[in-house]
C-alpha cells in the first residue's frame, strides 16, 4: 500500500511539471509581417499598389536603443515582394521604410543613395512589440520625391541628339531615419532624343526626377540641346526654380527659334497647382 501512494505521489508531481512547462513556452520574440500599397496619385499611399508604381526595390530597418538590429531588403523579382516578415525580439522597435523605383541603389551608413533617382516613398514607425502585439501590420507610406518637368513646344531640329538639365542643387539620396533628402550633387542628367522627334513641335517632354527636403527649396537650372557631336545647338539658364516634395515642376516654350521663351508651372499631378513666369 505504501509503494503505491508514493508512485501516485510520483505521479501526480510529473503531471504538474509537465503542465507548467507546456504554459511557459519560453518565447521572447515573434514574427511580425507589414504589407505596403497605395495610390500612387495621391501624396499618402492608401491602397495596395506597389505594382502600379513600378516600385523596385523595399527596405525596411530595425532599430532598438538606437542601434540597426537587422536590414530587410526585398527586390520586385522576389517571391512574396511587398510582404516583409520580421522576427522581432520584445520590446520597443524604431522601423524604417523605403520604397523605391531609383536605379543602382547604394547604402552608406543610414543614406540610400541612387545612381538615377526615381519615385520613392518612406515612413518610420515605432512599435512595441509584445505577446498581444498583432502579427500584421500595414504601412502608409508617403512620397518623398519631387520631378522637374521639361516640354519643348517648337519645332525640334534634325540636328538635335539630347536635352541636358544640370542642376545647381539635386538630391540623389535619402537618409532613412529622418526622411529627408541627402547627397547633393551639381551633375548633369541626360536624355536622348530619337530622330523620330525631328520635325515634330510640342511632343518632345523629359522629365527627372529627385530626392526633395520636407520643405519648398530653389535650384537653377540650365537646359542645354545638344547636337550628336555633343556641340550646343541652344542653350537657357532658369534661376531659383521652385520645387517641393510631391510636386511636379514643369517648363514648356520654344528653345531654337529666335526670342526662345519658357514658362514655368507645378503640375497638380500629384499636389496642388502652383503657377509662374520668368
Amino acid at each position: 500500500m505504501m509503494m503505491a501512494m508514493a508512485a501516485a505521489l510520483m505521479l501526480l508531481s510529473c503531471d504538474k511539471q509537465e503542465m507548467t512547462e507546456n504554459v511557459d513556452d519560453g518565447m521572447k520574440s515573434k514574427t511580425i509581417t507589414f504589407t505596403f500599397g497605395g495610390d500612387v496619385s495621391q501624396s499618402p499611399m492608401t491602397r495596395a499598389s506597389l505594382e502600379e508604381a513600378n516600385i523596385t526595390d523595399l527596405w525596411l530597418f530595425d532599430y532598438v536603443d538606437g542601434e540597426l538590429r537587422q536590414t530587410v531588403h526585398q527586390q520586385q523579382s522576389d517571391s512574396g515582394f511587398g510582404a516583409i516578415s520580421l522576427d522581432a525580439d520584445y520590446g520597443e522597435h524604431h522601423l524604417y521604410f523605403v520604397a523605391s523605383r531609383g536605379d543602382t541603389p547604394i547604402i552608406n551608413e543610414t543614406i540610400i543613395s541612387w545612381e538615377k533617382p526615381s519615385d520613392t516613398f518612406w515612413q518610420n514607425v515605432t512599435l512595441n512589440i509584445e505577446p498581444q502585439t498583432a502579427t500584421s501590420h500595414a504601412v502608409i507610406l508617403q512620397r518623398v520625391a519631387t520631378r522637374l518637368r521639361i516640354t519643348v513646344t517648337d519645332e525640334v531640329p534634325a540636328m538635335l541628339a539630347s536635352l541636358n538639365v544640370t542642376p545647381s542643387v539635386w538630391y540623389y539620396g535619402i537618409d532613412y531615419t529622418t526622411g529627408e533628402a541627402a547627397d547633393s550633387r551639381t551633375t548633369t542628367r541626360t536624355v536622348s532624343v530619337p530622330a523620330t522627334y525631328a520635325g515634330t513641335t510640342g511632343q518632345l517632354t523629359a522629365s527627372f526626377y529627385c530626392l526633395s527636403p520636407s520643405t519648398a527649396w530653389k535650384t537653377d537650372i540650365t537646359l542645354a540641346a545638344k547636337a550628336s557631336d555633343n556641340t550646343t545647338i541652344s542653350q537657357i539658364v532658369i534661376s531659383d526654380v521652385p520645387m517641393e516634395r510631391n510636386r511636379i515642376t514643369a517648363f514648356s516654350g520654344t528653345l531654337f527659334t529666335a526670342g526662345r521663351t519658357l514658362s514655368l508651372t507645378v503640375d497638380d499631378g500629384w499636389d496642388e497647382e502652383m503657377t509662374g513666369t520668368w
